[in-house]
């Protein structure tokens, strides 16, 4: 990626959702986002902005879940 290209505000809004999320529950608390790729971080970027106002992590699979998409392995949270 060349170091000019800026960054659309669609996915700096999702980065910074992702961030303000691990700043409230950790690196580690962050679901699955694999589901959230191709056109779904808006809706991925309010459930985080969501979890962090309520004060309530998501479970590994909400967004995969809440996006119809199949489950993700287990093996990844570990």
């Amino acid at each position: 990626m060349p170091r000019d290209r800026v960054m659309p505000a669609a996915e700096a809004g999702f980065q910074a959702a992702i961030d303000r999320y691990c700043a409230a529950f950790g690196r580690d608390a962050l679901p699955c986002l694999f589901a959230a790729r191709g056109g779904a971080e808006p809706i991925a970027a309010a459930m985080l902005a969501h979890a962090v106002t309520a004060r309530r992590p998501l479970a590994y699979a909400a967004i995969a879940e809440a996006l119809g998409a199949p489950p993700p392995p287990m093996s990844g949270a570990l």
